[in-house]
Order: C-alpha cells, then structure tokens, then sequence
C-alpha cells in the first residue's frame, strides 16, 4: 500500500505526530509514527467495541487484510492541535455506523491519510477497513 509522505515537514497538523524537534521531522520518522498510531488506534477501538458487545479483531499485517466495507472520517486541522489525532473522535463516528448496520463481528484495520495542504491547517482522513464475520 502507497503512503502519501508530505514534501513540507513543517505543517501545524504534523506536529502532535512529529514533535517539535526539526531534526525528527524526516520521512523515515513520519512513515514509523503514522504506523504506531494506526496500532494506537486500532487498540483503543477494539476496547470501544468491547465495552459494547462487538468482536474487533486486527491481523498482525492489517494491511494484507481483503476489507469489504469502509467507513473513511476526516477531521479538519484546528487550532487544537491535538484534535484531528483524538481517537474517540474517530470512534463515535465508526462506532455509530457499525451499530447502526448492525455489525457485531469484524476484522478490521485503520488508514491515514495526512493532506498538509488541505485548507487552512490540513486535513487527515481515517479510512476504517473492516471485514464484516457471520454474526455471533
């Protein structure tokens, strides 16, 4: 899967992810960051389903994963820098669509896709992949 890596490291939206150091601002550091967040995503929202009687389950290689639906959640840069990063934000939005499909056993991953030149502040657009089980 091709990731697309920002040209300007500098952008407001980069830093919660990056730091504020310029020397961690390389696309070496951008591509392992944005990974260990999808996994950070990824657990927080198979403890979210949990706590609502939905089986979530992540492959160790999520992306080898052949999805059958997607739920994509873009959040605008602002002037919180944080915000765009917070995953229960993420969650209601996914949780909401899952519940109302009536979706209770799933195998699934996250996606980013940081747009630093989006507007004003950027954008990120999470792309929640998911291979919906037989009911339990």
């Amino acid at each position: 899967m091709e990731r697309n890596i920002p040209q300007d490291f500098d952008k407001t939206i980069l830093f919660p992810l990056l730091g504020h150091k310029k020397d961690d601002r390389t696309a070496e550091n951008f591509l392992d960051k944005i990974y260990k967040h999808e996994r950070k995503v990824e657990e927080s929202l198979i403890d979210t389903f949990s706590r609502v009687n939905i089986h979530g389950m992540v492959k160790t290689d999520p992306f080898s994963l052949p999805y059958q639906k997607e739920i994509k959640v873009t959040m605008m840069g602002e002037s919180y820098m944080n915000g765009p990063y917070e995953v229960f934000r993420l969650a209601r939005k996914v949780l909401k669509q899952l519940l109302a499909d009536e979706v209770y056993k799933i195998r699934f991953y996250v996606y980013m896709d940081i747009d630093v030149n989006a507007r004003l502040l950027g954008k990120i657009d999470y792309y929640f992949r998911y291979y919906e089980h037989d009911t339990i």
